[in-house]
């Protein structure tokens, strides 16, 4: 049993996201091995004013000092994305340096470089390179964000590239549906939706019984009304929110899966579809293009290219060799790059480095 203790920091293990999926992914042997104690700092929040959000954090920043006070902690590891989460998140990072401890910074906000060169004045952007620069670590998701952070770091060797893992899922194929699309996230302008929409209904004219299946929450009302105006409206599967045992089915069902983003992090939902043996029709955007290399175990697209979006997924739905052929790829990418024997020993160099266990 290892003396010290770890302490993560992130959005609660039940919210609805890439973040808690991560955090759970790790939940999965690492947290275990390192002696890891998670403290929620963030939740999805009805109340009135907000009451929620305020307790819980105001309860995470107790509970790190007292850990802290009263335990052995090698290091605090800070999961981050962009805006609200970046504030929260800063604060508790001068804390933790405070009492003179270790700090893992992970960055997973797909909007962070917006966030600082558009919407923070020079204060915040001097703010933001001050944070980043107090760590021990800053791990990102790519080699995009890599060539980003480095740039706002002193010490550029104090950045790393660790890729997100899920789960290996050794789905029944059988299941699949020729021509069921799927797509899995928020239903916004930023993943894509919109222009997925647009695409599908070029892929229906030439593909009658395509069927599309958009698994998120969001702006669902907004879509809906643009599938109606188009005519599609009876071929898309409005699902909400899909997690657990429903994303397992949904997987196992597609035959295509796409991401058209406009910006990304390093997507959770291509891993999910490599894993699951599903070829993936993606935008070059964020992480996508470390994990998928157009050709050989997918398919991109720049984003807003509807056009071409059509013309991919047609092709997948169409062309089934080429179909096998990519999601076997990317199978096999996942089981060398982004599983979890993959990618849980990069952590462990990390945390082993700045531990000294």
């Amino acid at each position: 049993m290892r003396k010290k203790i770890n302490i993560t920091l992130s959005t609660g293990l039940s919210e609805m996201g890439g973040i808690s999926t991560v955090i759970n992914t790790l939940d999965n042997g690492h947290f275990q091995k390192w002696n890891v104690k998670h403290i929620a700092t963030h939740t999805n929040d009805g109340s009135i004013f907000g009451l929620k959000k305020i307790l819980l954090f105001i309860s995470a920043i107790l509970k790190l000092i007292y850990f802290i006070a009263s335990r052995e902690v090698g290091l605090v590891h800070i999961h981050m994305a962009s805006r609200g989460s970046y504030y929260r998140k800063s604060f508790i990072v001068r804390l933790v340096k405070a009492f003179r401890v270790k700090v893992v910074l992970h960055l997973h906000g797909a909007e962070f470089q917006h966030f600082y060169y558009n919407e923070c004045s020079n204060k915040t952007q001097l703010h933001i390179r001050q944070t980043f620069n107090y760590a021990d670590a800053v791990i990102v998701l790519s080699t995009q964000w890599h060539s980003w952070v480095t740039t706002i770091l002193k010490d550029p060797s104090k950045a790393y590239i660790v890729y997100n893992a899920v789960e290996t899922l050794n789905l029944d194929r059988s299941q699949t549906e020729q021509g069921r699309i799927l797509f899995l996230g928020r239903l916004g302008e930023r993943k894509g939706v919109r222009d997925l929409i647009d695409a599908f209904a070029i892929v229906v004219k030439q593909l009658p019984n395509a069927r599309l299946a958009l698994g998120g929450d969001g702006d669902i009302e907004t879509f809906k009304q643009q599938a109606e105006n188009l005519g599609i409206l009876d071929c898309i599967d409005f699902l909400g929110w899909v997690s657990g045992s429903d994303k397992i089915a949904w997987l196992s069902r597609s035959d295509v899966y796409c991401l058209p983003s406009y910006n990304e992090g390093f997507p959770m939902g291509i891993l999910e579809a490599m894993s699951a043996n599903v070829p993936v029709v993606a935008s070059t955007v964020g992480g996508i293009p470390d994990a998928i290399e157009s050709g050989v175990d997918g398919l991109l697209i720049e984003a807003g290219d509807v056009e071409k979006l059509a013309e991919h997924i047609t092709a997948l739905i169409i062309d089934r060799e080429m179909n096998d052929r990519l999601s076997s790829q990317a199978k096999r990418k996942f089981t060398n790059h982004f599983s979890q024997q993959a990618v849980f020993p990069k952590l462990d160099l990390i945390y082993s480095d700045l531990t000294g266990e």
